[in-house]
């Protein structure tokens, strides 16, 4: 079976002005974007309960002794 005719590319070089003017008019209407939010602890939402823990684990660590010494 034969394969149907295939569209022709485009030829960059051949101006569509209707195109460009809806292409124009679809770009104003649309907002600009917004600017990446910068988080204090990086984009990994568990960045909180990691440092939560890290320094849960500091304390630990510092305070055992101090704990086995008056005990």
């Amino acid at each position: 079976m034969a394969k149907p005719p295939s569209k022709p590319p485009e030829d960059p070089r051949v101006t569509d002005l209707r195109r460009y003017k809806k292409a124009r008019e679809q770009a104003k209407r649309k907002p600009p974007p917004r600017p990446p939010s910068q988080r204090v602890l990086g984009s990994n939402p568990r960045a909180g309960l990691i440092l939560l823990v890290v320094a849960l684990l500091a304390a630990a660590l510092f305070l055992w002794p101090l704990l086995t010494r008056l005990l």
